[in-house]
């Protein structure tokens, strides 16, 4: 199948497009590449992927080395760049990944972030439309869950109070995929990601921003006195769970093609013991500082974890990472790469 993924230098954008590659698929990659903390990670991700970065222009598909892949540079906030680019390009499949993430930093740019979250998303949406694309997949995030949020969180959960804006532009794109799959009968699959890490991870995330304090002997400010609790799914986890909709549009009991699915380990995890495991591999001691405040004033709640047994029971979905495996294996890349492949 051939398939777009925007966000393709991103995080969760590199492993995706790694395992369509490997899986036989033909995939066209899109990202504005316009994130300056993220850049070094963006041009390692795509060199990997076998795209000669220095040769990288505004428009211009540039083709791997190593893969059926086509990079290019283009922003999901150009709509008629997108229009044109699905309506020539015959795609199956739209894996949209693109956005902005970050509860602290949306409250600061709530425009902007509303711009790439939503507007983007509708660009994409639209584009898939007039594209004819037969399946639009979307990366939405566990943050929606806001003000009344109870874990383990269920898809069937009242999401209507967000506490960022990057929650709110996040839950206004879910309602637009469910809009465009009612009135125009576009399949639409939506993942709530859940605190995912891993190999390139975003500078930004939680687990990356713990690595990095660990290894440059930096506080780790944990609140609500450190007592916290999230779901730590390491990538490919994420990836297994997101590649088994992909050939399979789901259709809800009342025939919208739309389904919603959390994607997690759906394991609680303390805080403290991921930092534990990560001290571990890194081989030095974090520095921690407890804060009493509570998680709410960053857009968060105490406890935040998924309820995986939609995707289990449909999609056959079956998580194998345990973070005591998967985070020293994440802290030694961490140790073997910082301020060689890329730098925060």
């Amino acid at each position: 199948m051939k398939i777009l993924v925007t966000g393709a230098a991103g995080f969760i954008g590199y492993h995706t497009v790694n395992r369509l590659l490997n899986d036989g698929h033909q995939v066209v990659g899109i990202d504005n590449l316009c994130e300056p903390s993220t850049h070094t990670l963006k041009m390692a991700r795509l060199s990997l992927l076998g795209i000669d970065t220095a040769a990288i222009t505004d428009g211009a598909p540039l083709r791997s080395s190593i893969g059926d892949f086509e990079f290019i540079k283009a922003d999901i906030l150009d709509r008629e760049s997108m229009l044109q680019l699905c309506k020539n390009g015959a795609f199956g499949c739209i894996i949209h990944l693109a956005a902005l993430a970050g509860s602290k930093a949306s409250n600061d740019d709530p425009i902007g972030f509303f711009d790439v979250n939503t507007i983007g998303t509708e660009n994409m949406l639209e584009a898939a439309k007039h594209g004819k694309v037969q399946h639009f997949v979307f990366s939405s995030s566990y943050v929606v869950h806001g003000s009344h949020a109870q874990s383990p969180l269920k898809e069937t959960d009242d999401v209507d109070t967000p506490m960022s804006m990057y929650a709110c532009s996040k839950r206004a794109a879910e309602l637009l995929c469910y809009t465009y799959a009612s009135a125009y009968r576009l399949p639409v699959t939506v993942f709530r990601l859940f605190t995912a890490y891993g190999q390139w991870g975003r500078p930004d995330s939680k687990p990356m921003r713990i690595a990095h304090a660990i290894a440059t002997e930096q506080p780790i400010v944990l609140l609500n006195d450190g007592y916290l609790v999230r779901d730590f799914t390491y990538v490919d986890d994420i990836i297994d769970g997101m590649m088994m909709s992909v050939n399979t549009p789901s259709h809800s009991a009342k025939g919208v093609p739309y389904a919603l699915y959390n994607i997690g380990r759906s394991k609680p995890v303390p805080m403290l013991s991921f930092i534990q495991s990560m001290e571990v591999a890194m081989g030095k001691t974090a520095i921690i500082e407890r804060d009493p405040a509570s998680p709410h004033t960053k857009g968060e709640s105490v406890e935040m974890y998924a309820d995986t047994g939609k995707l289990e029971s449909e999609l056959a979905y079956s998580p194998v990472w345990d973070y005591e495996e998967a985070a020293p294996m994440f802290g030694r890349w961490f140790i073997e790469n910082y301020n060689i492949t890329f730098n925060m």
